[in-house]
């Protein structure tokens, strides 16, 4: 049986969890934590080379990075496809996910340190992020048409990255720099609205929030951060 590594308050975790919710496939889920070292969970540095979640066991070994796990269920396993069967519309599919993968979500994380200690990021640091951020939002526009799915006329693996990362990149940039920056792309909101409203986005969200009370103890154990 397939199983997943990581923990659920994580958006790359979520990213295959929601693949492997959306294709039907069976699984079990082992928790760890990411900074797998010489102190913690060495040992699972020989399933994830750099102790990053996620991590997928199969019965041939070990998978890390998420595009790669997600890859390989598609072409691997049955269950409902989550990539276009046209190679032009497939690497549109995987373009608007490196979109936001690299120009939003990567952006978007420079805020975490400032979000998780409570304090206002150095201003510079700030210019840079909203300025990054304002560049992958007039990439997404460009590339998401946001009407039944993402990208065309079917649910994608581009729906999977949009469902995971785009929430955390407007949390981040409300909470850290006070400012929304996917507030102006149209159709956005209904969109996020419908997927919300998918019974294997529900899984992943009811799963977080049951996850945060514990994810919220490690944080403080390992690193002091949280009250």
């Amino acid at each position: 049986m397939l199983k997943l590594h990581g923990f659920s308050s994580s958006n790359y975790y979520n990213f295959v969890k929601l693949a492997l919710l959306e294709k039907e496939l069976t699984f079990e889920e082992t928790l760890i934590y990411t900074g797998a070292g010489d102190g913690y969970h060495p040992e699972y540095l020989e399933k994830s080379p750099l102790g990053k979640v996620p991590c997928l066991e199969t019965e041939e070994g070990f998978l890390s990075e998420s595009r790669c796990i997600v890859d390989y269920l598609e072409q691997s396993h049955q269950g409902r496809p989550l990539y276009p069967p046209d190679a032009f519309a497939r690497a549109k599919v995987v373009e608007l996910m490196q979109v936001i993968e690299l120009y939003l979500e990567l952006v978007a994380r420079r805020l975490l340190p400032g979000y998780f200690a409570r304090k206002a990021p150095h201003p510079v640091l700030a210019n840079e992020v909203k300025t990054g951020l304002e560049k992958g939002t007039r990439a997404l526009q460009q590339l998401a048409s946001f009407g039944d799915y993402a990208i065309g006329n079917r649910f994608t693996a581009a729906d999977i990255s949009c469902i995971v990362h785009l929430p955390l990149v407007r949390r981040l940039s409300r909470s850290v720099l006070n400012v929304d920056p996917l507030a102006t792309v149209p159709k956005l909101d209904s969109y996020v609205a419908r997927m919300e409203s998918r019974a294997t986005v529900a899984r992943i969200r009811a799963d977080e929030a049951e996850s945060l009370p514990r994810f919220g103890e490690h944080l403080r154990e390992r690193y002091g951060i949280g009250g």
